[in-house]
């Protein structure tokens, strides 16, 4: 046994004979777990549970907005009218409109300046959604109590960044099924403007957002957290000449996968290994989130054919026990009916294709998706005079970024996330993703630490406090063990 593998053994032990003290130890125990030189490490049940964080009015104005708003679809620039030391944090509601394929997009981020003096030697935090999310998601859980943001904001300084279209003032009215993106805040679109902006809808434009959004409203030092399908989004900052160097090296996932340029790699060395086998999962977890379907089914128009969310696509991977509307009894299919029914106003909870394919190994799609925006603009007259040959350029961004000049990534995984492997660990996606980084930045520290517990790939509202808890000592970790380089990058 190494002298590693015993001073993780021994305060593993000093832990089980501690309950009393462990969430102050289970901080240590991340520290000296991510300090280890693995594939992957896991923080056990116990330890990811003790942690708590409290709340100055313990989430009480927040919740309160939210209970007296249709479907909890509470307006966030009420969050900034409440006094800041009741939520132990100054939170401002920040829209940026920005111009791309000439067209005006909106882009949203509710900013949390944490009151925590400490909060300044750490990064900002800034948390993207995925395809079906919005900012609730990560500011309030399922019942309206207080989210993985509002505790985060008590360490650290935090932005929730809402994609386009994911976010409406008062959240939608139409059903899943008949509800379209509200890639205006101030107006709807017509039935040709949305074919268009769907059409068109790839991760440059969330990208460019996502610049100005952070460039006009924080400084200074970044780490950007992708959940879902905007796992994407750090790594597309990586190359970029302003974002970049607030970067420092440093990668933190949630969730995350990607970049679709590892994930392609990985599935080209499995094809041309002959003696490759999938290993099985538990939580059946694929690209599509739900199945394989035909991107091109719909016919002509199939980029305008989003990926609406269902009680049976959530049953198969995301709605599991720790889900807070859980009750004895229930399936997995009536958790996801329950949860898909609570957050059935103000969450968006549909996909664009685009945001499947530019996440998934689908480059050889590009053509066809060429095809399908020509005939979105052919349709409905082109008025707006998108090029596209400009969106062509764009098309694919995803498999393109930098794989080098990391110093430092963690990736954040949950027992039953679909990034994942509760079988067989070491073949978890994530695990896999972060070797080849390891391939291509040998002298960086670069690991994976596992929640050992039965939370999904939404463990941000199934124990948002506990989940707080865990990425700070991640956070804190990252920067200490970066702590010369970047005093003398600050200087």
């Amino acid at each position: 046994m190494t002298s590693a593998h015993f001073r993780t053994a021994a305060l593993a032990a000093a832990l089980a004979a501690a309950p009393l003290v462990r969430a102050a130890d289970a901080g240590s125990l991340v520290h000296m777990l991510l300090s280890e030189e693995k594939p992957f490490v896991m923080l056990p049940e116990p330890d990811f549970r003790s942690f708590r964080i409290a709340l100055p009015d313990e989430g009480k104005s927040v919740s309160a907005l939210a209970l007296a708003a249709p479907g909890g679809a509470f307006d966030p620039r009420d969050v900034a009218k409440i006094d800041p030391k009741a939520l132990g944090y100054k939170a401002e509601w920040c829209v940026e409109r920005f111009s791309r394929y000439n067209l005006p997009w909106d882009i949203t981020g509710l900013k949390l300046t944490s009151l925590n003096p400490d909060a300044a030697k750490y990064p900002w935090v800034v948390i993207m959604n995925g395809g079906a999310a919005n900012v609730y998601e990560f500011y309030v859980d399922l019942k309206n109590r207080p989210g993985w943001g509002q505790y985060l904001a008590q360490k650290l300084n935090v932005m929730i960044v809402t994609i386009p279209g994911n976010f409406k003032y008062g959240g939608w009215e139409k059903p899943i099924k008949d509800r379209d993106p509200a890639f205006l805040l101030d107006r709807d679109l017509t039935a040709n403007e949305v074919l268009v902006y769907n059409s068109v809808f790839t991760n440059r434009v969330v990208f460019q957002g996502l610049k100005q959004l952070l460039t006009k409203n924080t400084t200074g030092e970044l780490l950007l957290v992708g959940h879902s399908t905007s796992g994407e989004l750090p790594h597309l900052a990586k190359a970029d000449a302003d974002l970049g160097p607030r970067l420092k090296g440093r990668f933190l996932g949630w969730g995350s996968g990607g970049p679709v340029r590892i994930k392609s790699i990985i599935d080209a060395k499995k094809a041309a290994d002959p003696d490759f086998v999938a290993a099985p999962t538990l939580t059946g977890g694929r690209g599509d989130e739900g199945g394989t379907r035909n991107l091109k089914e719909s016919g002509p128009l199939w980029l305008n054919t989003l990926a609406r969310r269902t009680p049976q696509v959530y049953s198969r991977v995301y709605s599991r026990w720790l889900n807070p509307l859980y009750e004895p009894g229930m399936s997995v299919l009536d958790i996801a009916t329950r949860w898909l029914e609570v957050e059935g106003r103000r969450r968006a909870n549909f996909k664009q294709p685009l945001q499947d394919l530019e996440h998934s190994n689908n480059f050889a799609a590009k053509g066809d998706i060429e095809v399908a925006i020509e005939q979105a603009l052919l349709k409905t007259g082109n008025p707006w005079k998108v090029s596209v040959e400009d969106v062509q350029k764009d098309l694919c961004s995803t498999s393109f970024p930098p794989l080098k000049g990391y110093r430092t990534m963690v990736w954040c995984v949950a027992k039953l996330d679909g990034h994942w492997n509760a079988i067989y660990p070491g073949q978890g996606g994530d695990v896999g993703i972060a070797a080849e980084y390891r391939v291509q930045n040998p002298s960086a520290k670069i690991r994976v630490i596992g929640w050992d517990l039965n939370m999904t790939h939404y463990g941000h509202v199934e124990l948002p406090e506990q989940l707080a808890g865990a990425v700070f000592n991640v956070v804190d970790w990252m920067v200490s063990d970066n702590a010369t380089a970047r005093t003398a990058s600050l200087n």
